[in-house]
């Protein structure tokens, strides 16, 4: 009986009798049915947005990637709701009798929290290990405690924790607002918010919490404590607001919802539509970073989240009588029992998760599979509802202890069997030689096709190859992280996410340095891309992580998050006539790491590296999008000549495509930290240093290195220490002096 801990919405608690439920009046109990089939609605779009993958239902609930999304306004509605109730209890009960009633509501979404997390993240870990993310549980006590305390969450169950810390510091609201001081809530609130938009590391709130990478609850209370006086207010507001036009008022936010879609629409095509690529990605990077960031939740993320609620809303009021008797019976169960019904789909993901894992679905039948499992995965949490399954008081007695109690007993008993000190890539003691040679067991080199003389600096042509057959998908029961990375201080997780450029999932590893989980502090990023031949773990088979580890360690280099993406045999580009590659690792990548993980924001802060294949693919990047990324590194670039790779193209299409002729017309070049070096018997010589040549020729400052080695795996191995303080030096300013 897991929701047993779940109370019942604030509310139902103090609602009077229930009154017969016309669908021409929108409330009904003491309830405004709005608000509840609004909610309704979030909790189908959360549902939809975490329960399988891309599906037509994107189409109506944004797929998390719109400039608002669901969690702003069920945070919203949840403080509204809360404003609303508590003010009744405060009048019926007097505020001592309000604040008794908030604590014990804390209480219980705390017991729901804990149990939620100490379930959820081992089951999710041992499980659905293609989408584990590596948590230690050696110390098993030391995670229970850390769950127990707060200082510890994981995907799915932040937002229960980011509610449960909300309600817990409401009381303070409650009590200020009851006393007439309205502003003093707001301005506070609103203040917290601005100086975390300046300030995050020092006013984020309320201590670091290990996995939560996107609900800061500085940023994200505003719209809590916004909703609370709001509620508060609510018959005042009203009363003022009386006489505005509501149509008026509906097609103006209309207008402007429609302006958003329009907006989101033509920035995703923007460098398809504009002649200038640098400036469209210009503007691709502001509106990400700048205007709609979320787990900062920027200005204008808050400015879409009013529109969006707003017109909403309005054509709920306005269309209220078709839209209760069209979904009504749907959404308002879901919306009166949200916080059971987010609780079930938690539960729900973990044997969702496996079974989609399990299968191999071709391409072509993924999205109406995905589109099946959530209406199937609604359908199930609505007869669990409705059904009243495991509702049970958690007010009186001692029940709503029970699974907490269990949880924590099931943690302790099973976490010590946990297998993940014994994979590759979790913390442990640091190894006393280096385990590189034990750890290669097939090479992941990327040979120049062929054997050209050094003097046409050209490789005989491949066929080329189906992408589709390249690629390297993770498969359920493979090792959470790398079998080529040894006992690490920081953490390498194996992780996934959907790029709508490729139109499928794309695996990737991630490194965060140790104290990730215990700072506050955000950190520059790295993203390094393999060769011709290999996957995303051939850095990691070269010694990348195991070196950048223990040179974190010893201080001699800064902390800085490493990324390694799955790239196939793409040239990281778009390609003539195929998959775009770039728009996958410019725009879906960097915008996933940027919402995902605590990232430095602007150019000076990300680099971008690769050898061979990938060393053009970041050279083409960095050259095109100069504004994106202020660093790159070049190791050992493979420089095809025109007419050798047709999926390069020919003409102006090459053009775009070879990192020579955009050294020779590039613009902000010379804002570039830029590295260059190949091995002096690589057959790729003569075009490396032509390319430094163009560079020189433009007055563009770089640095070329011609190093003993040709073009293998040995000459890479060799230099990661040097690829690694030279990237340590570009990114961190400190290191420039």
């Amino acid at each position: 009986m897991l929701f047993q801990v779940i109370a019942p919405p604030p509310v139902q608690e103090e609602a009077p009798a229930p009154a017969r439920r016309d669908e021409a009046a929108p409330v009904a109990g003491g309830r405004d049915l709005r608000i509840d089939l609004l909610r309704g609605f979030c909790v189908l779009a959360m549902v939809v947005d975490h329960i399988g993958g891309p599906s037509v239902l994107y189409g109506l609930t944004g797929g998390n990637r719109f400039y608002t999304s669901a969690a702003e306004a069920f945070i919203f509605i949840s403080g509204l709701v809360m404003g609303l109730a508590y003010r009744r209890i405060v009048a019926r009960d007097g505020l001592g009798g309000a604040l008794r009633r908030a604590m014990e509501r804390t209480l219980a979404l705390y017991l729901l929290t804990i149990t939620l997390t100490l379930l959820f993240i081992p089951a999710w870990e041992f499980l659905a290990t293609r989408r584990a993310q590596g948590v230690d549980f050696q110390d098993p006590a030391a995670f229970i405690v850390s769950v127990l305390t707060l200082h510890r969450t994981y995907y799915l169950v932040d937002i229960p924790l980011l509610y449960t810390f909300l309600i817990f510091v409401a009381p303070a609201a409650m009590a200020l607002l009851s006393q007439g001081k309205t502003a003093v809530v707001l301005a506070g609130s609103w203040a917290l918010w601005a100086l975390y938009q300046f300030f995050p590391e020092q006013t984020d709130m309320p201590w670091p919490i290990a996995g939560n990478y996107l609900f800061y609850a500085s940023a994200w209370q505003v719209f809590f404590f916004t909703g609370i006086v709001l509620g508060w207010h609510h018959s005042e507001l009203r009363q003022r607001l009386a006489n505005l036009p509501r149509r008026a008022m509906l097609i103006l936010s209309g207008l402007g919802f429609t302006a958003l879609v329009v907006l989101y629409q033509l920035v995703d095509r923007l460098p398809r539509i504009m002649a200038d690529p640098e400036l469209a990605a210009s503007i691709q990077l502001f509106l990400l970073e700048v205007v709609f960031g979320k787990s900062d939740l920027r200005p204008g993320r808050i400015v879409a989240s009013i529109i969006v609620f707003g017109f909403f809303f309005l054509l709920v009021s306005e269309l209220w009588r078709p839209l209760y008797r069209a979904l009504g019976w749907f959404l308002l169960p879901l919306g009166q029992s949200a916080l059971y019904a987010y609780a079930a789909h938690v539960v729900l993901a973990v044997p969702i998760t496996i079974l989609l894992d399990s299968l191999t679905i071709p391409d072509r039948y993924a999205r109406p599979v995905n589109a099946v499992v959530q209406i199937a995965t609604l359908a199930v949490i609505w007869l669990l509802i409705k059904g009243r399954v495991l509702f049970v008081n958690p007010n009186s007695g001692r029940a709503r202890y029970v699974w907490p109690a269990v949880a924590v007993l099931a943690c302790a008993v099973l976490l010590p069997l946990d297998p993940s000190p014994t994979l590759p890539g979790f913390a442990s003691a640091a190894p006393e030689t280096d385990p590189f040679a034990s750890r290669v067991a097939r090479a992941f080199g990327t040979p120049v096709p062929g054997s050209p003389p050094r003097s046409e600096g050209t490789a005989v042509p491949l066929p080329r190859p189906s992408l589709r057959q390249v690629q390297s998908p993770l498969r359920r029961g493979e090792p959470r992280a790398s079998e080529y990375v040894g006992s690490i201080k920081g953490t390498f997780r194996n992780m996934q996410f959907f790029s709508r450029a490729l139109d499928r999932d794309m695996p990737y590893f991630v490194y965060l340095p140790p104290g990730y989980e215990e700072e506050n502090r955000r950190y520059p990023v790295l993203y390094l891309l393999h060769g011709n031949s290999g996957s995303y773990e051939e850095w990691p088979a070269y010694g990348l992580i195991d070196r950048a580890d223990r040179m974190i360690a010893a201080y001699e280099i800064l902390p800085l998050i490493i990324v390694l993406p799955q790239g196939d045999f793409s040239y990281w580009l778009n390609l003539v006539d195929g998959p775009a590659y770039g728009d996958y690792l410019r725009a879906d990548l960097v915008r996933h790491i940027s919402f995902t993980y605590r990232i430095l924001p602007g150019r000076e802060h990300r680099a971008i590296g690769g050898l061979s294949m990938g060393g053009t693919g970041a050279l083409v990047q960095a050259f095109r999008y100069p504004q994106e990324f202020g660093v790159v590194g070049a190791h050992s670039p493979s420089l095809p000549q025109e007419g050798t790779r047709d999926f390069l193209g020919e003409g102006r299409d090459f053009a775009i495509r070879d990192p020579i002729s955009l050294a020779a017309q590039a613009n902000r070049l010379p804002e570039q930290w830029i590295w260059i070096d190949v091995g002096d018997e690589d057959d790729w010589l003569p075009r490396a240093e032509r390319l430094s040549e163009t560079l020189d020729e433009r007055g563009i400052d770089h640095q070329f290195h011609v190093r003993p080695g040709d073009h293998y795996e040995g000459y890479w191995r060799r230099m990661v220490p040097q690829y690694l303080r030279f990237y340590d030096a570009a990114l961190n300013p400190e290191r420039r002096l």
